[in-house]
């Protein structure tokens, strides 16, 4: 994966109410402008209108955020041992209570990275009390209700990177 000019605009992940806490969420984060990426914007609703109609029904609006470039970087090295634990995120689910986090509804994860590029990371969900590793291939796009608990393994070596956004609707009945 090219950094490119993401690498400029990162700054540390906040949690969805704007809050950094390192306990919780250790990684750097860029927004991006969905409207500028019409092409990309395309791509996504066709998806998100297969995904609704095949697996989760609810009623969806469309993309109200941004697209967020996420980096994760692994754990720092000195003299042969870490140095710091690598980057995470903690079980958190991706509703909030304020702006447009309390409309989002269903999340997407766009695995940027070879998964051979770095250790740990692993994207897992949980719904029902078991954590459930999601796919790394690079490109896969994997999709779940955005109230769905769900983390971040530490990465333990290398760098991984995703895209993340989300799909909002009106307030679950």
């Amino acid at each position: 994966m090219q950094e490119g000019a993401f690498a400029e605009g990162m700054k540390a992940a906040k949690l969805a109410g704007g809050t950094a806490l390192k306990s919780v969420r250790s990684a750097e984060s860029c927004w991006i402008d969905l409207e500028a990426y019409a092409w990309f914007e395309r791509k996504m609703l066709r998806a998100l209108s297969e995904i609704t109609r095949t697996y989760f029904p609810f009623e969806i609006d469309g993309f109200a955020e941004g697209i967020q470039v996420l980096r994760y970087e692994g754990a720092a090295v000195t003299d042969g041992a870490a140095s710091q634990p690598g980057d995470f995120y903690d079980w958190h689910s991706d509703v909030g209570s304020s702006g447009s986090t309390r409309s989002r509804k269903l999340t997407f994860v766009i695995q940027l990275s070879d998964p051979s590029d770095y250790s740990g990371g692993q994207l897992e969900v949980n719904t029902t009390g078991d954590a459930c590793p999601l796919p790394t291939e690079q490109g896969t796009l994997v999709a779940f209700p955005a109230f769905a608990l769900h983390r971040v393994t530490p990465v333990t070596q290398g760098t991984r990177w995703s895209l993340a956004l989300w799909a909002h609707g009106p307030a679950f009945r």
